[in-house]
């Protein structure tokens, strides 16, 4: 019966490698760490946030100067949203009709993010920096806030929705344009059009897996004769 469990449990921590390697295809960028309303700075480049804070990692990502990160107000942040599924800190531009996001080694296939948005916005994968040189691919971001998207009665961006651009070639830069404080993304992936962040659905499907295994061992193990 050992030999069983053994058997099974390695055919789960395949099932994990299986869905960590189709979910960690491209970068994921993790802003924990910063604080709320702090500005991104170099913070995604090894440096320091705005406040001080000191970047973990170093993707060599830097955003605009009208770049700030958000906490949900759940998280007791100034964001009116929920968290995001990664629970970091979002990214908002609240100023001017446009925000970028600097990619100092360039990347390519494609980008994934989650993001609130008031208004309808635009975002522009582009083969140079600060938005230039030539546009790779562009995605529209419609409002997923409001009555009309069942945020009623809840804070004012309750939804996050997820989309990816495909493109080829090397991105240098990313551009976010529309209204200034209306839109807000979060659980940012580059090099790939789907998130590297783990889908809670396999974590939990993985998850219920190893404990009915461990249940049925311990069961098994209690049923045996002792000689």
């Amino acid at each position: 019966m050992a030999r069983s469990f053994l058997t099974a449990l390695a055919l789960c921590i395949l099932l994990t490698a299986s869905v960590s390697s189709h979910a960690s295809s491209g970068t994921f960028i993790d802003t924990h760490g910063l604080k709320d309303l702090e500005p991104i700075d170099n913070f995604l480049s090894g440096g320091m946030g705005g406040f001080g804070s000191q970047g973990k990692h170093d993707y060599g990502i830097t955003f605009s100067s009208n770049a700030l990160a958000i906490k949900s107000y759940v998280q007791g942040g100034a964001g009116g949203f929920f968290p995001p599924l990664g629970n970091a800190p979002a990214i908002f531009f609240n100023s001017g009709t446009q925000g970028y996001m600097n990619v100092a080694n360039g990347f390519t296939t494609g980008m994934q993010f989650f993001y609130a948005a008031g208004a309808t916005m635009t975002v522009t994968v582009w083969s140079g920096a600060n938005g230039t040189g030539t546009a790779l691919a562009t995605i529209t971001l419609s409002s997923n806030s409001g009555s009309g998207n069942g945020c009623s009665g809840f804070p004012t961006f309750c939804n996050w929705t997820s989309v990816g651009l495909t493109f080829s070639g090397t991105g240098k830069s990313v551009t976010f344009k529309g209204p200034a404080n209306q839109l807000a993304i979060a659980d940012i992936t580059i090099g790939s059009n789907v998130t590297a962040l783990p889908e809670p659905s396999s974590l939990l499907l993985l998850g219920s897996g190893l404990v009915a295994l461990s249940a049925r061992f311990r069961k098994s193990g209690r049923a045996r004769p002792r000689g």
